[in-house]
């Protein structure tokens, strides 16, 4: 998701860090921004960078693209609170999350507490010392902290402090399944991390026979030049993914004067590049046995997009953009599908180098890329920037292709909620 920020002419994008409650459902975004220019910075801490344009930008692009029903998590300083700039963003779905409980003045804690009467949530880190901060706790309805340094009995001793408050806790940092059920257990509601990108169950089992054959149309789009008679033949044995194309092209969003009614037509009226695009997310979609297969499809996408562009930014790689696209787009497979990568890869049409990085191999050249996509998405941009100094790459122009990676994602969403 993006915004242009018309006070300073600089683009500005943001990371989405989905948050899960106890069962796994999607509760809502932590939002955390970035300008795209080298030379631009959005600090939350200062409030350098927030206007009151690029949060109606974000509330407007949130309206297009995601779940009204989904909360979104802004950090705001106290100069910004001053400003109001939390009314920019919706009532209702909006937590406004205070940077630093410490110290915050009677006058500061009447804000918040008319932010609540108004329709907003606030979250607050917790901190050892809460106990001089009573008043500000006392009004929380969230309170987060990072526990990967924490084992189950401090898990649970932070859980029965917080009781008192009458606050939910959201974990922070949640890399795995066991520390998942770790968190569950202490008595945390809300859990945000890398987490949900993991395979649920690790059993190998076998790939089912239309998996298979839909791996099987993801190599017959991939052809460098399809037969398009051909093609056409493979979607139509596929009734679920014909029924899909069929369905959205017929949609009112296109207003084709006459009904689609042949695979062939779709390919010629929707244009190769449009169509091949949907088509790898509609697959994915098809194929996977997630419960969060939206979220996962959405960072395929995007990771594809973004190494895409930055091989094209950075041609002198020698790397081929598609073959970026597709690392990116099968580089969830393993959790879209709960089955280890080594046995999804034994059914994929890729070069042996891609098979290499998805299992994230070492001395593999594509697996320094990968790492920089997971960097961006989870907002650990002190890591992102020292990837791309180490890889020698160009700090504007990567951010830049994050930026439209994210737009070319929401887009391709909108396309989805329209099929």
């Amino acid at each position: 998701m993006n915004h242009q920020d018309t006070a300073a002419n600089t683009p500005v994008t943001f990371s989405r860090l989905p948050v899960f409650d106890t069962r796994k459902n999607l509760w809502g975004y932590e939002l955390v921004y970035m300008s795209a220019d080298k030379n631009q910075t959005i600090c939350p801490e200062t409030g350098d960078g927030y206007t009151a344009e690029l949060m109606s930008g974000t509330s407007l692009a949130l309206d297009h693209t995601m779940d009204s029903q989904k909360k979104i998590v802004v950090s705001f300083s106290v100069k910004n609170i001053l400003k109001d700039l939390p009314y920019t963003l919706p009532p209702g779905r909006t937590v406004v999350k205070i940077t630093n409980p410490a110290g915050l003045s009677g006058s500061m804690l009447l804000l918040l507490k008319k932010l609540q009467t108004d329709g907003y949530q606030v979250m607050l880190p917790w901190i050892k010392g809460h106990e001089t901060c009573k008043a500000a706790y006392d009004l929380a309805d969230i309170v987060c902290l990072d526990i990967a340094a924490m084992v189950l009995p401090e898990l649970i001793h932070v859980c029965e402090q917080a009781q008192p408050y009458k606050t939910k806790a959201l974990a922070n940092q949640v890399k795995n399944q066991v520390i998942f059920d770790i968190c569950c257990q202490a008595g945390f509601t809300f859990f945000k991390g890398s987490f949900f990108k993991q395979p649920e169950d690790i059993s190998v089992k076998k790939v089912l026979s239309g998996t298979v054959s839909r791996f099987k149309l993801m190599e017959a789009i991939e052809t460098d030049a399809p037969d398009f008679s051909e093609l056409a033949a493979i979607i139509q044995a596929d009734v679920v993914i014909s029924f899909r194309l069929l369905s959205y092209l017929n949609s009112a969003s296109f207003g084709f004067r006459r009904k689609i009614d042949s695979i062939k037509d779709a390919i010629t009226l929707m244009g190769w590049a449009s169509l091949k695009n949907w088509l790898r997310v509609v697959l994915l979609s098809e194929v996977s046995e997630n419960r969060n297969a939206s979220e996962l499809i959405f960072l395929s996408a995007q990771r594809g997009k973004f190494l895409e562009q930055v091989g094209v930014s950075h041609d002198f790689w020698g790397f081929e953009p598609d073959s970026l696209f597709l690392l990116g787009m099968f580089s969830l497979l393993d959790a879209l599908l709960n089955q280890p990568m080594a046995e999804i890869l034994k059914y994929l049409p890729l070069a042996d180098k891609l098979k290499s990085a998805l299992l994230m191999e070492s001395n593999n050249e594509f697996v320094p890329l990968l790492k920089l996509a997971q960097y961006f998405e989870d907002a650990e941009f002190n890591k992102s920037d020292a990837m791309i100094n180490q890889l020698g790459l160009d700090t504007a122009q990567v951010k830049q292709a994050y930026h439209s990676s994210i737009d070319w994602a929401n887009k391709l969403s909108e396309m989805q909620l329209k099929k």
